[in-house]
């Protein structure tokens, strides 16, 4: 398995003249937002944990500049829907071969006690504290 393929310098750059606009601000090519000075992630249009075929080399196609809190990183946006298709690919990947979820062994489990109700129950000897006082204001 080889690794995760990362866009070159070059790449990036000429990623990031291609999201700029006529003024020279940089764009989401995702959400179109002004990302000029936040920070700017370069995703991979598919997954990199989806491509099958990893030897050929990444083009600028093969990726699009994102704002990280716009599009990218926030709740509800490419990454999370990417990880959600990454980890339904592996468990379809494993259930083709033959890979089942263990199975959680099942017993009796523990007999139920009842309460002690140690609260309420009377003592049985009076406390060592008590011993000394003969005109304690607790013996009533």
């Amino acid at each position: 398995m080889r690794s995760r393929r990362e866009f070159t310098r070059p790449q990036k750059v000429a990623m990031l003249k291609r999201a700029m606009d006529a003024h020279g601000n940089i764009r989401c090519e995702s959400c179109g937002l002004n990302i000029t000075g936040k920070v700017v992630e370069f995703d991979h249009v598919i997954p990199e944990a989806l491509v099958l075929d990893k030897t050929h080399a990444l083009s600028i196609e093969d990726g699009r500049v994102l704002g990280r809190d716009c599009c990218h990183r926030a709740p509800g946006t490419k990454t999370t829907r990417d990880l959600a298709a990454i980890a339904e690919a592996k468990r379809r990947e494993a259930r083709h071969l033959g890979i089942r979820p263990t199975r959680h062994l099942t017993g009796r489990g523990f007999p139920t006690v009842p309460p002690r109700r140690a609260a309420s129950r009377p003592l049985l000897k009076p406390a060592a504290w008590r011993e000394g006082f003969a005109d304690s204001p607790f013996d009533d």
